[in-house]
């Protein structure tokens, strides 16, 4: 029987420590982010470069957090369904430098696409393998669908708090602001993720609920895949559904809590 105690463990990953290995990528990873942030602010006036600062120490740990939570969540439910390669991979963490991959990051920051690790799984761990298999695509949208939640919460405990002790100006907006950029970037992570396009996530759960011919078929569009997607963000293709889904999700989200969608701004 699973021993649900596991759930709260959160183990070290493997060559992820902080012994010298650790540091040595942290430190390329954050060196190459902040120069290339530092060319791209030359290259721009002083007050665009200001703002970009501001956003990019905003916006990238926020970011960077949903990312390995989102990782996290596959590594933990194909756990729970009786996987233990991503244990024994160390992606039973929380820890970023478990998940992250370099060029996937320094993508993300820089032009709004990137890309994780993904989690490595073994089907025949599974006693209903197919079913497995979409639970743990699954898990990671949710998993950022819940913070985006928890971001919604926060939003209306602020404003409450707001309304009846009062709170300086200035803390008032910066923790708002915080909230918003946390819900906002779960909510895309939730909705990108869910396309049905491989490699994303939502191709799996599609694939679930095919026909044996239709599935395998798409299957075949695996290789292909992440080109594809690349070519469809680069064009802009995938606005008309992706914005019409942030903006469902972030009503239903706001709605939840009696807060206005014009707060986010969309």
């Amino acid at each position: 029987m699973y021993d649900r105690s596991r759930i709260f463990i959160f183990r070290r990953p493997e060559g992820a420590g902080l012994p010298p290995e650790t540091w040595r990528r942290l430190l390329f990873i954050g060196g190459l982010l902040g120069a290339l942030w530092l060319a791209n602010a030359l290259l721009m006036g002083p007050g665009l470069a200001l703002a970009r600062a501001v956003r990019f120490v905003l916006y990238v740990p926020l970011l960077l957090f949903s990312l390995s939570f989102h990782e996290y969540a596959h590594a933990l439910m194909a756990d729970f369904l009786g996987d233990p390669t991503p244990r024994r991979q160390g992606r039973l963490s929380l820890n970023p430098l478990a998940h992250l991959d370099v060029v996937g990051t320094i993508m993300l920051v820089f032009s709004n696409f990137g890309w994780a690790r993904p989690v490595v799984v073994d089907p025949s761990n599974f006693r209903v393998p197919a079913r497995a298999m979409m639970s743990v695509a699954l898990a990671g949208p949710v998993s950022n669908l819940l913070l985006a939640v928890v971001a919604g919460a926060a939003m209306k405990g602020l404003i409450m708090a707001q309304g009846l002790w009062g709170m300086p100006d200035l803390p008032f907006e910066l923790l708002l602001g915080v909230f918003k950029a946390f819900l906002l970037v779960n909510l895309a992570l939730a909705c990108f993720n869910l396309l049905p396009l491989p490699p994303l996530d939502g191709s799996r759960v599609l694939r679930y609920f095919l026909p044996a011919r239709q599935a395998s078929l798409m299957r075949t569009l695996d290789d292909m895949g992440p080109l594809l997607l690349i070519l469809a963000v680069s064009l802009g293709f995938l606005d008309p559904i992706l914005w019409p889904m942030m903006e469902f999700s972030a009503k239903a989200v706001l709605d939840l809590f009696g807060l206005p969608l014009w707060l986010l701004r969309l």
